[in-house]
C-alpha cells in the first residue's frame, strides 16, 4: 500500500463508524462483573487490615530486622514509606473498584433505556482509572520488590518535580517541607541525563515493561507468561484513552440511534453490552495480577523487613486472602458436566441444571443447544445422556444424581443407602488409583 492507500483508510475508518454489535450476554456479564468487583473488594479491604497491621508492627525495633533498627541504617526510613505504599495502593484501588461496578438496571424501560447509552467520558472513566491502578500498583510492587533507597528517591523526586511546577503556593506550602525542599532543589540541579543515576537517585528499570519483566523474574514467576503480556497489553491500550488518542475519541463518540435489546431483567442497548464486555475483561486482568503478583510482592517485602518469627505470623493472613481469591476466581465461567437421562432432550419438560454457584437455570423445550449456560456465573454446561433409568452416578466428587432419573435426590435417601453408596464411591477411588 502507498501513503495515500493508508491516508485514504484512515480517513474512510475515522469518519463513519459501525453500528454497535452485542456479541456476548449482557446478564452474565452484569453478574460476573458484580462478583469480581466483589472479590477484588474483599482482597483491598484485606489488605487494608494488613496495612494497618504492618505499620504498628514496624513502630517495634524487636520485631524488624537490624538493617531497619538504627537511622544510620539505609533501609531504616522503609519503616515509615512501606506503610505509606501500601495505603497508596489500597485508595488506587478503591477508585479502580468505583469505576468497575456493574451496571443498575433498577427502573430501566424502553422508554428510558439511553440511561444505559455508553459513551466517551465513561470509556475514558473507566480505561483512565485502568491506567493509574496498574502504573501505579507495579510501580509500588517494583518499588518494594528492589527495595532501594536511590530507587524510592527517583520514583518520588520524579513525581515531586512534575507536582510543583503547577501546585498552588497554599497547597505547597502545606505539603513541602524545608528538607523536602532542599531534596527537591538538588535534584532540580541535576540534568536531566543524571536523574536515573547520580549520587542520590537511580532508576534502573525505566519503562512499565521493564518493572514488568523485574518483578516477574525476582518473584521467579515462570508459568504466568499470558498474564505478564495482558498486562503490557492493557498499560498500552488504557494509554489510547488516556492520552485520548483518535482511535478512542472515535470509538467512544456517539454513533446514532441504537438498536434495543432486552432480557428477563430489562432492556439495554448494544453499547452498553460492549461497555461491559470491556469492563469485565479489564476487572479480570486487574485482580488476577493483584492476587498472583502484586500480594506476592508485598510478601517478598514482609520478608525483608521483619524478623522470621514476626513474618511467620503476617505471611499466613497475606496468603489466605491470596488463596481466597484464586480459588473464587476460577468457579467463574468453567465448564461443568451434567448426566442425563435419554430422551429428556428434546421432550416437553424443562430441564433443571444446578450450577456449582449453586444457580439453577431453568432448560425450557425446545432445549436450544445454544442456551445451556449459567446465567449467573457464565459457566458452560456439557450433557452426557444415559440409557434407562440408571439413578446415580459415581464420580471423582462423589455421586451424581442423573437429570430426570426417578431415583430421590442424594441426601434425601436413607442414612444407611447414602453409606453404601459413598462405600461404592471409595472402592472406584481405589480401583483408579
Amino acid at each position: 500500500m502507498t501513503e495515500i492507500d493508508i491516508l485514504k483508510s484512515i480517513a474512510e475508518n475515522l469518519s463513519e463508524r459501525k453500528s454497535s454489535a452485542a456479541l456476548n450476554n449482557y446478564q452474565v456479564l452484569c453478574n460476573n462483573i458484580k462478583y469480581v468487583n466483589n472479590l477484588f473488594d474483599f482482597g483491598v479491604k484485606s489488605l487494608s487490615i494488613i496495612q494497618g497491621q504492618v505499620e504498628n508492627t514496624l513502630k517495634n525495633d524487636n520485631l524488624v530486622k537490624d538493617e531497619l533498627i538504627n537511622s544510620t541504617k539505609p533501609l531504616y526510613y522503609f519503616r515509615q514509606i512501606i506503610p505509606r505504599i501500601l495505603l497508596n495502593d489500597i485508595s488506587i484501588s478503591e477508585k479502580f473498584l468505583a469505576y468497575t461496578k456493574p451496571d443498575n438496571r433498577e427502573g430501566i424501560t424502553v422508554d428510558n433505556v439511553g440511561k444505559l447509552a455508553k459513551s466517551f467520558i465513561d470509556y475514558n472513566n473507566l480505561v483512565t482509572s485502568a491506567r493509574q491502578f496498574i502504573d501505579s500498583m507495579v510501580a509500588d510492587a517494583y518499588q518494594m520488590i528492589i527495595f532501594d533507597p536511590k530507587e524510592m528517591n527517583y520514583q518520588v523526586l520524579l513525581s515531586l518535580n512534575s507536582f510543583n511546577k503547577y501546585v498552588t503556593k497554599s497547597i505547597r506550602q502545606a505539603l513541602f517541607n524545608s528538607e523536602i525542599e532542599s531534596s527537591l532543589t538538588e535534584f532540580e540541579q541535576l540534568n536531566f541525563n543524571q536523574w536515573s543515576n547520580s549520587t542520590i537517585t537511580k532508576c534502573s528499570h525505566k519503562t512499565f515493561a521493564k518493572k514488568v519483566d523485574y518483578i516477574f523474574s525476582t518473584l521467579n514467576i515462570t508459568t504466568e507468561n499470558d498474564l505478564k503480556e495482558e498486562i503490557k497489553n492493557l498499560f498500552k491500550f488504557s494509554s489510547e484513552f488516556t492520552h485520548i488518542g483518535y482511535v478512542s475519541t472515535f470509538f467512544t463518540s456517539t454513533s446514532g440511534d441504537e438498536v434495543i435489546f432486552g432480557d428477563e431483567i430489562s432492556p439495554y442497548l448494544p453499547s452498553t453490552e460492549n461497555f461491559s464486555e470491556l469492563k469485565y475483561e479489564i476487572l479480570s486482568t486487574a485482580i488476577n495480577f493483584f492476587s498472583k503478583i502484586y500480594l506476592p510482592a508485598t510478601i517478598y517485602c514482609f520478608r525483608k523487613i521483619f524478623k522470621q518469627d514476626t513474618f511467620n505470623i503476617i505471611e499466613p493472613s497475606v496468603v489466605q486472602i491470596n488463596n481466597k481469591i484464586l480459588t473464587d476466581f476460577k468457579t467463574r465461567n468453567n465448564q461443568y458436566y451434567f448426566f442425563i437421562k435419554q430422551g429428556l432432550i428434546g421432550s416437553d419438560e424443562t430441564i433443571p441444571l444446578t450450577c456449582m454457584c449453586q444457580t439453577t437455570n431453568n432448560w425450557k423445550p425446545p432445549h436450544d443447544l445454544t442456551n445451556i449456560y449459567c446465567k449467573n456465573c457464565g459457566s458452560k454446561f456439557n450433557l452426557l445422556e444415559i440409557e434407562g433409568d440408571p439413578g446415580y452416578i459415581i464420580t471423582s466428587n462423589g455421586p451424581a444424581k442423573v437429570i430426570g432419573s426417578s431415583a430421590p435426590d442424594f441426601d434425601k435417601l436413607p442414612v444407611e443407602k447414602r453409606i453404601e453408596i459413598l462405600k461404592k464411591c471409595e472402592e472406584a477411588r481405589k480401583q483408579n488409583e
